[in-house]
């Protein structure tokens, strides 16, 4: 059975290039903002499971079926090598681009060795944001995967929206551009982790958006 997410707006967008240490999102001028990291590790198992096959994440990643309405761009997973991020620690490096309308929306997937290798690249990632200058607000989600941190800002007077996550030994994130949403984004952000999380129990990865 397929996991669906409500939806509440077909075009909505996610614009995140470049949510990389080095350049979370600066590389595109991303306006940053502060966030609350929050932890979920009630309502989410912290699995320990090292996703290290390609094939696999680039499955992982959401695809038509898992965005209905949505226009695929781009999916692609690369090696840390092959990605050329500075990284340390990560095993590969996943990224999903879709657009709807004049709303763009990236999801991003980095595995790592460890929890804690990855709680502290989210850690940078939101001290990327917290630390570059632009206009910005704090933006309130629930938490989600087993930690979280959320960004608002606005980039060329168009909104974008981030949330950045820590789904057991990965971080993932989407960023919604051009669209003021948050209930849209917060769907997203669940579904890609919940798609981690089907990855790491050796499931079928099926959660998707979906009009439920």
């Amino acid at each position: 059975m397929v996991a669906r997410i409500g939806t509440t707006a077909r075009g909505l967008g996610i614009g995140m290039a470049a949510v990389v240490l080095g350049g979370v999102l600066s590389a595109c001028g991303s306006s940053p903002i502060s966030g609350d990291l929050a932890a979920g590790a009630q309502k989410w198992p912290d699995f320990r499971t090292v996703l290290s096959d390609k094939v696999a994440l680039k499955q992982t990643l959401p695809g038509r079926a898992a965005m209905p309405g949505w226009e695929v761009h781009r999916n692609r997973v690369a090696t840390a090598e092959e990605s050329g991020d500075e990284c340390p620690g990560c095993k590969l490096d996943g990224t999903a681009d879709f657009e709807a309308g004049v709303v763009t929306a990236t999801f991003k997937i980095t595995t790592f060795g460890s929890s804690g290798e990855a709680s502290a690249y989210l850690a940078k990632a939101a001290k990327e944001f917290e630390t570059k200058a632009g206009t910005s607000s704090k933006l309130s989600v629930p938490a989600t995967g087993n930690e979280t941190v959320a960004y608002s800002g606005t980039y060329h007077d168009s909104p974008r929206n981030v949330v950045l996550m820590r789904v057991g030994t990965a971080f993932a994130g989407v960023m919604l551009e051009d669209s003021s949403d948050v209930a849209q984004l917060q769907k997203m952000a669940t579904m890609l982790a919940r798609r981690v999380e089907q990855a790491a129990a050796g499931q079928t990865v099926d959660a998707a958006l979906g009009a439920g």
